[in-house]
């Protein structure tokens, strides 16, 4: 269904002129539509697309936004911001669901932004823009990101803008999932999104990250311009509907907003419900409250702006990578820290910033409370160190609950993952011994731990997950005849983990030490404990292939 035609005196408004002083000049006007043009509709959705002379006369499509209505603009409630991303080569589109079990007519409205460069004397200029995309499998508050590859950036090509599209009920979730951040990566070369469960609903869900990235293509004008962009983060806002309004110094083509959700900030997540430019060329980010809940909390906008410049581009900044990331070890059941000290020993010794995590309750409670718990130590490691992103290290149950916080909270936070011993599959433990360890005698009195460590539900949905998360996995087993709890050839196995490194090498996440080590005995505490398995986990984290040093005490 095509939207009424809305170019209106706000397109004007919207033009970002080019300065006649400048030896080029870049020329951007935006253009709105909106559904419907009057009233409400149940799950609105438009696309705004540059008028067909725009497109005749040179100008290409480089951004867009959305914005949906809300209490006290028309809705009842504010509507679920699904889709604010690229649609084709020269549209936006904007999408609007309903909140979790709140049937919610509204409106959307898109916008999209075109430009055209020119030289001095009016001649244009090849102005050249791609679209790239990535894809979260189903995730609970799923996380993704873009980046421009190396091939672009040498081709002189810059991010000017960005959105983000999620599931919603009858397109892969049971309800309408919250986008809470769409905003470009730090350095500029890539978009980040992140979606955010509806309040008290947990669900599984899917977001795509789009860029747009835009360069001047090859031209006989000398000295030959380029585009060079720049992000400005606007002051942040805060409350039960926050604003933030960001402007950078040049022509603002695209922008970002990112919401508290809950673990961050608010109570639950934010609803975004206006990302997009403004008539005095700055960039808007507008939260609300979702249906019936006071939840106030905060919500911050950045612009990216950018120029036409003669100036050689620098090259871009890569940040050397010679801080090594920190690692947290991830106990297992009833374990205590000691038996972890000769791990974080070896560890500190090849330069890692280390701290042991020992399962609350002693891992005897809901395992997902333990990933909770996991994850404010996350933040609090990463806060502590200046670090973007950890390494988890779980020994038997640590493990699961690692795979269980990147199931619950995403991946964008880990580099690696190597697990030790752990029954990714279900633990195949004597009846007997697990009475005996840990109180399983099939009572309801039982720890949750004694089904969800079995194989069963719990476990079957921490293993679907998307096979490009973007964490490195290792997974280090024995053969059950040295462990009493898992079987590095059967439930002790990882599926869909392989990896390739940057140097194109196969990463074999499923590693079992007996095959390479024959000789030696390593039971399942002992797991943490072998210099031969410390050699493996030196080389996972250097994303390396993985042969141990059998030699190594």
């Amino acid at each position: 269904m095509s939207a009424p035609n809305l170019h209106v005196g706000f397109c004007a408004a919207l033009l970002l002129m080019g300065s006649t002083a400048a030896a080029q000049t870049l020329d951007c006007q935006t253009s709105q539509e909106r559904f419907p043009a009057v009233g409400l509709t149940p799950n609105p959705k438009v696309v705004a697309m540059v008028p067909a002379d725009k497109l005749a006369a040179g100008y290409v499509r480089v951004g867009g936004g959305c914005e949906v209505s809300r209490f006290g603009l028309e809705s009842v409630h504010a509507a679920v911001m699904v889709q604010n991303a690229p649609d084709g080569t020269s549209g936006w589109r904007c999408k609007g669901a309903d909140p979790a079990f709140v049937s919610n007519p509204a409106w959307a409205k898109a916008s999209v932004t075109y430009c055209r460069a020119t030289d001095a004397g009016g001649t244009p200029l090849p102005l050249q823009c791609t679209t790239l995309t990535k894809k979260t499998g189903l995730l609970r508050n799923p996380t993704v990101e873009v980046s421009l590859t190396p091939n672009l950036v040498t081709d002189g090509y810059v991010v000017v803008s960005g959105g983000c599209d999620t599931s919603h009920f009858g397109n892969g979730s049971v309800h309408a999932e919250n986008v809470v951040i769409s905003r470009p990566t730090p350095g500029g070369q890539g978009w980040y999104c992140q979606a955010a469960d509806p309040p008290n609903h947990g669900q599984d869900a899917t977001v795509e990250a789009s860029l747009v990235a835009c360069r001047v293509g090859p031209t006989a004008v000398t000295p030959k311009p380029n585009l060079q962009c720049t992000v400005t983060q606007g002051a942040q806002g805060t409350g039960a509907y926050p604003k933030s309004f960001a402007k950078g110094t040049g022509r603002t083509l695209g922008g970002g907003c990112e919401l508290s959700f809950a673990g961050n900030g608010s109570v639950h997540a934010e609803f975004m419900v206006q990302q997009g430019p403004q008539a005095d060329g700055s960039w808007a980010c507008l939260a609300a409250d979702p249906p019936l809940i006071s939840n106030p909390g905060t919500a911050r906008a950045s612009a990216v702006s950018c120029n036409l410049t003669t100036t050689p581009l620098p090259p871009p900044v890569v940040v050397p990578a010679t801080r090594k990331n920190p690692v947290i070890i991830v106990g297992g059941t009833v374990a205590s820290e000691i038996l972890y000290w000769l791990l974080a020993g070896r560890l500190r010794a090849d330069g890692y910033y280390v701290e042991i995590f020992e399962l609350p309750g002693g891992g005897l409670i809901d395992i997902r409370e333990g990933a909770q718990v996991l994850k404010n130590r996350v933040s609090e490691v990463l806060l502590k160190t200046g670090a973007e992103k950890v390494n988890l290290i779980g020994h038997s149950q640590g493990g699961i609950t690692a795979r269980t916080y990147v199931h619950d909270f995403g991946w964008r936070l880990v580099d690696n993952l190597i697990s030790l011993g752990s029954p990714h599959k279900g633990t195949h433990v004597d009846p007997l011994l697990a009475a005996l360890l840990v109180g399983c005698t099939s009572k309801p009195t039982d720890s949750p731990i004694c089904t969800q460590l079995r194989a069963g539900p719990f476990l079957e949905e921490i293993n679907q997950r998307a096979s490009d998360d973007g964490i490195a996995y290792t997974n280090i087993n024995n053969l059950k005849q040295f462990d009493v709890f898992t079987d590095g050839l059967t439930n002790g196995r990882m599926d869909n983990c392989d990896r390739t490194n940057a140097q194109g090498q196969a990463l074999k996440c499923n590693v079992v030490v007996q095959e390479q080590c024959p000789a030696i005995f390593v039971e399942h505490i002992g797991l943490a404990s072998s210099g031969a398995v410390y050699s493996g986990i030196r080389q996972a984290l250097a994303k390396q292939p993985i042969q141990f040093n059998c030699a190594e005490l």
